[in-house]
């Protein structure tokens, strides 16, 4: 995000050898993220399947802010940090240092609104889901996405709100006259520094730990039923075990007479499968999304807690320090796209198709096995298995 005296000053400059190091490193992050989120948006296009999910338009629009991240802002901020120099001039610093703020940002803001799209989807009833995540409201949700980093990046680094009281300081460490360098320093004030992180950072945080804990205690809830259901299944289990589940059922008369008509399992066997099907789908959907989480946190956290504490001690993070927790949080846009190549069945069966070229093999399954289900769901009215199903069909 905010590049906060990330350059490194001539005493800290990188050596020949760690430089070859760095810089292949860099171009790996720069290279997975670009193809990573390429990749995700391709598929969403071109699979009928998953343009079908609401989620999935978050999931793109995520997409295409790590992509911009991975184009228009880590390239030059890897050109900088290998050469040790700033050769693009003032103004075209202050456009590459907004947009990343913007994009970042942005980023960040989409993963929230995943959350809390997942809250509702896994939390809520079908009917409370369909009503709360209507085409406007995603749209509405996209749109702040994209408009709320703007009030923190390009309107007031522009306007030098930032640089209120510190200007002294940004110019002497922007020019190095032992090394004849210039650096595209961008450092923040206290009030800025605040502002800035709270809402690029700990509200969407804050939020995300509260819809994953909804999320967490659902699934466990939801595992425990999976348990009942598979013991009232087994005609081995004794006879209380197997009448709880039917009771939440409201087929108790069923469930004791199961035992003694084995024509009559087949007809109440169906049901327990899709429950424990739907209930099993939102339990990996939970730990996909905690997956997700921790590695935001992993990545994301470091940076913006020295972004409020850097302040208040006179700005003396060592430059090197910046650095590393600032490539930590871009090594997050090129993350995400292998956290759904790994963890999502439906987008790892579209990313075969592509990178396949269309191979049948992959195809078949996509097209004939799972997505039937999902659309059987959908035209019974039970919104809330296709979602959930967004993570796992």
């Amino acid at each position: 995000m905010e590049e906060l005296d990330v350059n490194v000053s001539s005493s800290e400059a990188f050596g020949i050898a760690e430089k070859i190091v760095l810089l292949s490193f860099i171009s790996a992050v720069i290279l997975m993220a670009i193809l990573g989120n390429l990749l995700v948006m391709v598929a969403v296009c071109r699979d009928r399947q998953l343009r079908k999910i609401k989620t999935n338009y978050f999931i793109v629009s995520l997409a295409f802010a790590d992509l911009l991240v991975s184009v228009l802002v880590m390239p030059f901020g890897a050109m900088e940090l290998v050469q040790d120099n700033w050769i693009y001039g003032e103004m075209f610093c202050l456009v590459r240092t907004s947009l990343d703020v913007l994009l970042t940002t942005a980023s960040i803001l989409h993963l929230c609104c995943i959350s809390l799209d997942r809250y509702y989807a896994i939390c809520c009833q079908p009917l409370v889901y369909r009503n709360k995540m209507t085409p406007l409201r995603i749209a509405l949700m996209l749109g702040g996405c994209w408009i709320i980093p703007t009030f923190i990046s390009f309107l007031p680094i522009m306007q030098g709100w930032n640089s209120i009281g510190i200007i002294d300081l940004i110019q002497q460490r922007q020019f190095n006259k032992a090394s004849n360098s210039t650096y595209c320093i961008f450092m923040v004030n206290k009030p800025y520094a605040i502002t800035c992180s709270v809402v690029a950072f700990y509200i969407p945080f804050l939020l995300m730990v509260l819809a994953y804990h909804r999320i967490y205690v659902t699934a466990r809830a939801h595992a425990r039923q999976i348990r009942l259901l598979q013991r009232a299944g087994n005609p081995a289990e004794p006879r209380q075990g197997h009448q709880e589940p039917r009771q939440d059922h409201q087929e108790p008369r069923q469930g004791h007479q199961e035992p003694r008509q084995g024509h009559q399992e087949p007809r109440q066997h169906p049901p327990d499968q899709h429950s424990t099907h739907r209930m099993k789908t939102e339990t990996k959907a939970a730990k996909t999304l905690c997956i997700i989480m921790g590695c935001f946190c992993l990545c994301w956290a470091p940076f913006f807690v020295t972004n409020i504490v850097d302040p208040f001690i006179n700005y003396t993070v060592p430059g090197k320090l910046w650095t590393a927790f600032l490539w930590l949080g871009y090594i997050n846009s090129g993350l995400n796209p292998f956290l759904y190549a790994f963890l999502n069945k439906a987008f790892r069966r579209a990313f075969l198709i592509i990178l396949c070229c269309g191979d049948e093999r992959y195809r078949r399954p996509s097209i004939l096995g799972q997505t039937v289900p999902c659309s059987t769901t959908t035209i019974n009215g039970s919104t809330h298995v296709l979602r959930v199903n967004s993570w796992k069909c």
